[in-house]
């Protein structure tokens, strides 16, 4: 970090994004957690992104900072809650100098702000290896209960929001060094709008927020509710155009989407859809709960074999 003290930049560039009461100015090891409604329990998530795993070195600094916290709000929102607080970590390399920090810190600022998220603590370390982002973020669920992976019915329609394959195609360009879209959405996650978490507690069983793939999501959900999801793989709202089935498993299985799989009761899907609507967020159906434990993938009717690799794997 050179000459600067970790105590000069959080009170530099730190202090001035995390002005709740509950921050206490940084001053303290510990920040003070929003106060919740008994009936509103409280949930927490926490993810980590790695240099050369999640973002490259040459990505500019400010998506750093939104990007980290998008993939937090993520997991709240599709769990049928809105976020509240953030404890955010830092292992700062040598490299990652003081403008860079500067720059991490107006983007996180202005995303703090725009998903009305308030940043209490954390903690900033040197390290002599890569840039490491580490947060936690606590939600506040709008029923009794968060909207769990485990609750999907048989008889449910099977929904996703936004676009599928976009993170994908993202990595994809954001290696090759292309400016498109795509490799935006990578840098900076294009998540569902608030609404989506009314939408999830007024109408849905089951839900996870797509991080590591379309078709491992789909299998962590049938897990978890001992249930099969049947996707077809033509109504997926693929980010791109798609040639083939190959094509579409390829997006499928790719990771950094950041949309919502659910599913609801048939009697609900229509207003669901046309709440999602009201809020600006594509919501489409893609298949069905059934009986069983297997998750089955169709297209135009024939059995498409599950591929070998389903998602995202940490490590790979």
């Amino acid at each position: 970090m050179g000459p600067v003290s970790e105590f000069d930049w959080i009170s530099k560039y730190l202090k001035p994004i995390a002005t709740s009461e509950g921050a206490m100015s940084l001053e303290n090891d510990v920040g003070i957690l929003a106060s919740l409604p008994p009936d509103r329990p409280l949930i927490a998530t926490m993810d980590t992104l790695v240099e050369g795993v999640h973002f490259f070195r040459g990505d500019p600094p400010e998506t750093l900072g939104k990007k980290i916290l998008r993939v937090n709000v993520s997991d709240i929102l599709c769990n049928g809650a809105v976020p509240k607080d953030a404890l955010l970590s830092v292992a700062l390399p040598d490299w990652f100098d003081e403008p860079r920090f500067e720059r991490f810190c107006g983007g996180l600022g202005h995303d703090l702000a725009q998903w009305n998220v308030k940043l209490v603590g954390g903690d900033l370390v040197s390290t002599p290896g890569p840039l490491v982002l580490t947060m936690t973020v606590t939600g506040s669920c709008l029923s009794p209960n968060p909207v769990a992976r485990s609750g999907a019915m048989v008889g449910d329609a099977v929904c996703v929001s936004g676009t599928i394959g976009a993170g994908y195609q993202g990595l994809d360009d954001a290696k090759a060094g292309r400016d498109s879209p795509f490799a935006r959405h990578f840098r900076v996650p294009d998540i569902p709008a608030p609404e989506i978490a009314e939408i999830l507690s007024a109408h849905a069983n089951a839900a996870i927020d797509i991080s590591d793939g379309l078709i491992a999501e789909a299998i962590h959900v049938g897990r978890a509710s001992r249930k099969a999801i049947c996707l077809d793989m033509e109504t997926v709202p693929w980010a791109r155009n798609c040639a083939s089935v190959a094509d579409m498993i390829e997006l499928g299985t790719g990771g950094d989407d950041y949309q919502v799989l659910m599913t609801l009761p048939e009697s609900k899907l229509d207003i669901a859809i046309k709440d999602a609507a009201s809020a600006g967020i594509r919501l489409t159906r893609i298949g069905h709960v059934a009986a069983g434990d297997e998750l089955q993938l169709k297209h135009r009717g024939k059995i498409v074999p599950v591929p070998a690799k389903l998602g995202f794997v940490h490590g790979n």
